[in-house]
């Protein structure tokens, strides 16, 4: 270019002189420049091209105004030399290490780095088509290790150090436009340290958290609000998130808190976006896709053991936020396809992706419903399936299409992708691909995120009240006992304001509506897929019915059982703590996957369904409005709803997960409160009824009876809850009235030790909170037992509240379905269980259930007797041949005085209408007449022969049947027997009412025999 400006003003406006602008000037003119730069110039070499090749661009642009094209033309050819010469010195520069080329001793240091500032920077970013000519002039065997520099150490190295509150956007923005030049997601993908190489980190395969530093796309994933357990002052990211945002929340304001959230979710939103166009910067290209793939495969597979424990290790696992991310690019990566009625996955999302695939393991996991011996022998027959099919293709024609070893092409399956991407692809269609690293994905990361947020939602609590417990300890002393109370004090106060930071933090994150959504939507597609695989004709439009045909297709029960737990999980996640967010969206097929699958457990052991830790379990949780119609007016909803939460209600019994004891009863509890929503709606309510009446199988007489069996073991089931978990409470009040005494005796009180007064005060507190641990005095071990749990504290308000539920449910469905209660084998456990409760109640101890603050402990005897009394009178306004009035009598737990003392306190207490005391005090008086009647037929039926009698009731038998044992009992004793338990009593092994057999020869000997005792 010319140095002098006038000049080139002329020769530009293309007057009539000549042309200096050439290849030649222009060559030297660059490389006298870069040879003897001027002293104390402030450019480095590499910030002086770029300065020119931008000029230069600009005088390009300027041609344009030129009236003499043929000038302009051939100016234009020597400016695009220029920036040609100007892009391969720039290369010189940044790959060889003796350039000619002298530069500053900083500038040599950093090499590649020194593009770092330009691409990040604002106000010095590159010119326009200056990295892509950059790219284009650098040797091949050069670019590779000039990006994984540039990435490694320049941008990754600051996202690591970046918090989502940092300045994080241009790095992504560098490494977004960086990975959309071929050339470099080429090299990236071809790199050894792509995939972190094993040979220069060889922990990666043991420790899922190396995927973080080793691999080049690891820390752009690790920006995340969610705090990693690892971090400390030292390598936190910075500005911290939780001190922000969140710390010392108690004073923060409640909107200035929400405003946080929403803006810490548009900022996580913007930075998934970024991570999703780099990952498709690599899956747009066909030599690059292979590659993308594999490294979510690793980051999966160096994950899946680590992150499916419990309790994972953090330092063996990436963390929450890595994942979360992870899996908010793979839910968009599935947007194009992710609507069932598209039809677009059908027929490429094969179900063989799960037994053949070799880029990630689905095989050491827990099956849908298939043992690991089952599980075996399915595996071989399919490979010697597809040996088979191989061995075919040899023989005849050359196959096609390439497949894995070991594995026949089938629907949903392609050829593997040529190129030259690291490894061999699955095989799979790339729709298949994606759904399944997904669905592995969102089980390692959201929903172990999930988990992992409900803990600390549990733990928060505990947290507050042994803080306030500390609080109160410090009152009253002095000295160094003071001193070490205030210390304990305030490491309470710490930890509880980081447990309020991290809960704020998973808030923030999991309750994003874009990303809720979106999960939501895979599972739609998800649960459809399971449909159409357990019941095919689906895909013709055919509906499926409950409960489904069985055997269960064998490759539908070889699936993961996560697939359902996940699902269940999160939609119950999101009904709970986030349902504004089922807005709008179409739901139809997961509502009938919940109602197909729960009433059908030979195809899955459905998971629990465990309330939010912050959920009231005495209420219902708000239903979206979406749900809500598809509830009361989808006719398949309206026709097996009931059924299959019935059926899920008893099913729990007999699960053989972890804690299932104490599980089952705050997931009967949530079944509880579904059902009674149901039984307010008239169309479920009719369900109900047919339910019971066994009406409810159309023209399947098979079906209604399964149905009717089904309503018969969920009242026996209401009745087992009932008698359990109010017992218990009933039972341990006197214990809390007992303490509560003693602490109001100011003098026995204070004969008590410090320690032995907090040890008393903490066990009245626990009985009347959610599971949690004892308090200890030592701070570390207190916070630690706090996270573990322990489900025999809070017992007395856990079981008060699931048993309220269990009681109502009971109360309600006697008005119009009393026939099932009042069944032989029914209608004595119903009075025994309400005999049991009035004990309590009326008894001459009820001033023994009396404690400082019921409700507290969710304890309402107020409420409790008027549902109590109007079971009796349900039952006895249904029963016309006085069976209910005859079990109440004979029932061991019943006194002559019991119904006048209960009608006494309800009178005086104004609990019950007159009229409804006066028929219960006509119902005591036909038990009291039925109780003389049973003790006449006692007399008359003492020498009954011993064949005559029950072997486990030792009463005579109304109704004999032989077992296949070869034992004879009475059928309702039987039957009552097989409700809780369907095997024989004798020997243990299964049995079923069909295997009983009628004794007619014996029953008629007891008729005769009765009938001559009562002559007498």
């Amino acid at each position: 270019m010319a140095d002098d400006p006038q000049y080139e003003d002329q020769e530009l406006k293309g007057e009539k002189v000549p042309l200096m602008l050439n290849k030649d000037t222009i060559d030297r003119a660059i490389m006298a420049r870069l040879l003897d730069a001027p002293e104390q110039y402030p450019q480095w070499p590499l910030h002086y091209l770029t300065g020119c090749y931008g000029r230069a661009t600009a005088e390009i642009r300027g041609l344009s105004t030129l009236k003499d094209k043929d000038a302009a033309s051939r100016i234009q050819l020597n400016l695009q030399y220029c920036k040609e010469l100007i892009a391969s010195n720039a290369g010189l520069l940044l790959t060889m290490s003796d350039s000619l080329f002298p530069q500053p001793a900083e500038a040599l240091a950093q090499g590649p780095l020194q593009l770092l500032g330009s691409l990040t920077s604002s106000d010095s970013s590159l010119p326009a088509g200056f990295l892509e000519d950059l790219i284009s002039r650098i040797e091949p065997d050069d670019l590779p290790d000039l990006m994984i520099t540039l990435i490694r150490d320049g941008i990754n190295k600051k996202l690591l150090q970046t918090s989502p509150l940092g300045e994080y956007s241009a790095l992504l923005t560098a490494l977004h436009r960086l990975t959309s030049i071929k050339p470099v997601s080429r090299a990236l993908a071809h790199s050894t340290q792509w995939l972190g190489s094993q040979h220069a980190s060889p922990q990666l395969a043991d420790s899922g958290r190396q995927v973080l530093s080793a691999t080049l796309l690891g820390p752009a994933f690790a920006l995340t609000v969610v705090p990693d357990p690892l971090w400390t002052n030292a390598n936190r990211p910075q500005p911290s998130v939780g001190e922000q945002c969140f710390s010392d929340y108690q004073n923060r304001r409640p909107g200035d808190v929400m405003a946080s959230m929403q803006s810490l979710r548009m900022t996580m939103s913007s930075v998934v976006d970024s991570l999703h166009n780099i990952c498709m910067n690599f899956l747009r290209n066909q030599d690059t896709r292979e590659a993308m793939l594999q490294w979510i495969a690793l980051c999966l597979e160096c994950n899946a053991k680590e992150r499916s424990k419990m309790n994972m290790d953090p330092a063996n696992a990436a963390p929450h936020g890595f994942f979360i991310n992870l899996d908010s690019v793979l839910l968009k990566m599935c947007e194009p396809f992710l609507d069932p009625l598209s039809g677009k996955a059908w027929g490429k999302v094969n179900a063989g992706y799960v037994t053949d695939s070799r880029r990630v393991d689905f095989q050491d996991t827990t099956k849908l419903n298939m043992d690991a011996e089952e599980q075996r022998r399915y595996l071989q027959q399919r490979r010697s399936s597809h040996e088979g099919a191989s061995s075919s293709n040899q023989a005849g024609a050359v196959p096609t299409s390439p497949s894995p070893a070991g594995v026949s092409p089938s629907p949903g399956r392609r050829p593997s992708s040529a190129g030259g991407a690291p490894g061999a692809g699955s095989g799979y269609h790339f729709i298949c691909e994606c759904f399944f690293l997904t669905a592995k994905g969102l089980s390692l990361g959201l929903i172990k995120a999930i988990t992992e947020s409900s803990d600390v939602h549990r733990e928060l609590p505990h947290y507050t009240s042994h803080l306030q417990e500390a609080e109160r300890a410090c009152q009253g002393l002095s000295g160094l006992a003071l001193t070490m109370a205030q210390a304990q004090l305030a490491r309470l106060k710490t930890a509880v304001d980081d447990k309020n930071q991290l809960r704020l933090c998973f808030d923030t994150v999991l309750q994003e509506p874009g990303l809720l959504r979106n999960a939501v939507a895979f599972y739609r597609l998800m649960a459809t897929w399971l449909l159409r695989l357990a019941y095919p004709p689906l895909a013709q439009g055919q509906m499926p019915f409950v409960p489904l045909p069985e055997p269960a297709p064998a490759e539908f029960r070889a699936l993961p059982e996560y697939f359902v737990d996940d699902l269940c999980e999160l939609m119950l996640y999101v009904g709970q703590a986030a349902p504004r967010s089922l807005e709008g969206l179409q739901l139809e097929e997961i509502m009938i996957f919940m109602v197909v699958f729960m009433g059908s457990p030979g195809y899955v052991l459905f998971v629990l369904l465990q309330p939010h830790p912050d959920s009231d379990m005495r209420r219902r949780p708000p239903v979206a409005a979406s749900v809500q119609i598809l509830i009361e007016g989808h006719p398949m909803v309206q026709q097996y709803l009931v059924r299959s939460l019935m059926k899920l209600y008893v099913d729990i019994e007999f699960t053989d997960r972890s804690n299932q004891f104490y599980e089952k009863f705050s997931t009967r509890a949530n079944v509880g409160l579904l059902l009674e929503m149901l039984w307010n709606m008239p169309a479920h309510r009719q369900s109900w009824k047919a339910l019971a009446a066994g009406k409810a199988g159309g023209q399947d007489p098979k079906g209604a009876a399964e149905g009717q069996h089904v309503h018969l073991q969920f009242c026996n089931m209401i009745i087992n809850d009932s008698t359990y978990l109010l017992g218990e409470a009933l039972e341990k009040l006197p214990q809390v009235r007992e303490l509560e005494d003693l602490m109001a005796n100011q003098a026995a009180w204070e004969t008590l030790s410090k320690r032995e007064q907090q040890e008393k005060e903490t066990v009245l507190r626990q009985e009347s909170e959610s599971p949690c641990t004892s308090f200890l005095h030592d701070t570390d071990t207190t916070i630690a037992g706090m996270r573990r749990g322990d489900p025999a504290c809070g017992m007395i308000k856990h079981h008060l509240t699931s048993s309220s539920i269990a009681v109502k449910t009971l109360e309600y469905t006697t008005t119009e379905v009393a026939a099932t209660w009042l069944l032989p084998e029914m209608v004595l456990r119903v009075a025994n269980m309400l005999n049991y409760f009035l004990q309590f109640l009326t008894g001459p101890n009820r001033k023994q259930l009396k404690v400082r603050d019921p409700l507290k402990f969710n304890w309402r005897p107020k409420d409790l007797l008027p549902q109590l009394a109007n079971i009796y009178l349900h039952l006895e306004r249904a029963d016309a041949k006085g069976t209910f009035a005859n079990a109440i009598a004979v029932s061991d737990r019943y006194r002559p005085d019991m119904f006048p003392e209960t009608c006494q306190v309800l009178r005086q207490l104004g609990l019950m209408a007159d009229m409804d005391i006066d028929e219960l005090e006509n119902l005591a008086q036909r038990v009291e007449a039925a109780r003389h009647q049973g003790t006449e037929e006692d007399v008359e039926m003492a020498d009954a022969p011993d064949e005559y009698l029950d072997p486990i009731t030792y009463t005579v038998m109304q109704d004999p049947v032989k077992l296949p044992s070869g034992a004879v009992m009475d059928r309702p004793n039987v039957m009552r027997m097989l409700l809780s338990d369907p095997r024989d009593p004798t020997t243990r092994a299964p049995l079923t009412k069909e295997d009983l057999v009628d004794d007619i020869e014996l029953k008629s000997k007891i008729d005769m025999w009765v009938k001559q005792q009562r002559q007498k």
